[in-house]
């Protein structure tokens, strides 16, 4: 009978043990449902680390300030970084050279005229120094050159009437100034004057 009150008592603590388990589980789901909000704000936390840390890798975050670089932005110092943005404006920016201003004939048409011209000629400011050296160097040719293109020229297409914006003259000034400057170097041929005027 003691094996029977041992194996009752055995029974009895595992169908306490249910209903204790079945008391847990209920205390239990009650415990889950008590502990989702806890776990919602945990994920939410980690949520709004991970985006802070990812805004601030993006960003770059705040920068550190180098002392030439605010005197930079006063108008004080950083003068090496304005000088150099000066000199690229510089460079970029057109300038003009005169390149020849005299009269030459033109006898064409079987009558004398005097071309009264004045040429100029542009160039990138990076180029202007070498532009001016060769127009000094080579200034006998070059006056060679433009008095026979206006030697050869037809009256009508110098004193503008057939063509107002002289473009032959200027074309084939270029063509010969690319030959003796360099190709590439002259951006521009301009004619401010150019003037027949009959020799009698």
């Amino acid at each position: 009978m003691a094996e029977r009150a041992d194996k009752k008592s055995d029974a009895g603590d595992s169908k306490g043990g249910e209903k204790d388990g079945g008391g847990k589980s209920g205390s239990g789901a009650g415990g889950l449902l008590a502990k989702t909000p806890v776990l919602l704000a945990g994920v939410m936390l980690i949520e709004a680390v991970v985006l802070f840390a990812g805004f601030k890798f993006v960003a770059g975050g705040p920068r550190h300030a180098d002392a030439a670089d605010v005197k930079g932005e006063h108008g004080e110092g950083g003068g090496d970084a304005a000088s150099k943005a000066a000199a690229a404006e510089k460079d970029k920016k057109p300038v003009e050279i005169p390149l020849v201003d005299f009269r030459a004939t033109n006898k064409s048409r079987g009558r004398t005229l005097w071309v009264d011209v004045s040429i100029f000629v542009v160039t990138r400011g990076e180029n202007e120094d070498k532009v001016r050296k060769a127009i000094k160097e080579r200034e006998a040719l070059i006056k060679d050159r433009v008095s026979t293109i206006i030697r050869q020229s037809d009256p009508e297409k110098l004193s503008g009437g057939s063509e107002p914006g002289l473009e032959t003259l200027r074309r084939q000034v270029k063509y010969q100034l690319d030959e003796i400057v360099g190709e590439g170097m002259i951006d521009e041929v301009l004619v401010p004057r150019c003037i027949p005027l009959p020799a009698e």
